[in-house]
């Protein structure tokens, strides 16, 4: 508790006490803060006993020590899953959450494809929102250039690249 007290706080702690107090009241005052110290410890360790033995075994090793921010971000920097953070990304990873919807997802649309026709298949206009009709269009040879034996169209020639040096 007085790990931190310098031999020198102590002579100016002593110092004080004898100006405060005066050589007649400071045996007395001195008596009387050891006693309120022992008081305090053994408050202390009575309540820390009465946590171990009803909070259950969680908190067997229960200490006032460990309830320190210094202390308590030492231990956990010190163990193997600092500040708790693999099971917060756990609980947040939506991998686990996007798997079951892909098994969901292609598990319905494998029983329900059967019984749907395509997309492609709707006569152009019915049951599509407006301006879908661009996005649905397949794109490349139509299927009537396909069977003629058409050659896909290329692609737009590129430009060359800057030269600096050229110009």
């Amino acid at each position: 508790m007085f790990a931190d007290v310098s031999p020198l706080k102590l002579i100016v702690l002593a110092a004080l006490g004898f100006l405060l107090f005066g050589p007649e009241k400071l045996p007395g005052a001195v008596r009387n803060g050891l006693a309120i110290l022992r008081a305090v410890r053994e408050f202390s360790g009575s309540t820390q006993e009465r946590i171990r033995s009803e909070w259950g075994p969680e908190f067997a090793e229960f200490e006032f020590r460990d309830m320190d921010p210094r202390t308590l971000l030492r231990r956990h920097l010190q163990s193997g899953d600092p500040l708790g953070l693999d099971e917060i990304r756990t609980a947040l990873d939506p991998r686990t959450d996007m798997a079951h919807a892909a098994a969901a997802a292609s598990e319905a649309a494998g029983g329900a494809a059967a019984a749907r026709p395509a997309a492609h298949d709707h006569p152009p206009g019915r049951d599509r929102p407006a301006g879908s009709l661009a996005r649905d269009r397949p794109t490349g040879p139509s299927v009537r250039d396909r069977a003629a034996g058409a050659s896909p169209p290329q692609p737009p020639p590129q430009p060359p690249p800057f030269d600096p040096e050229a110009t």
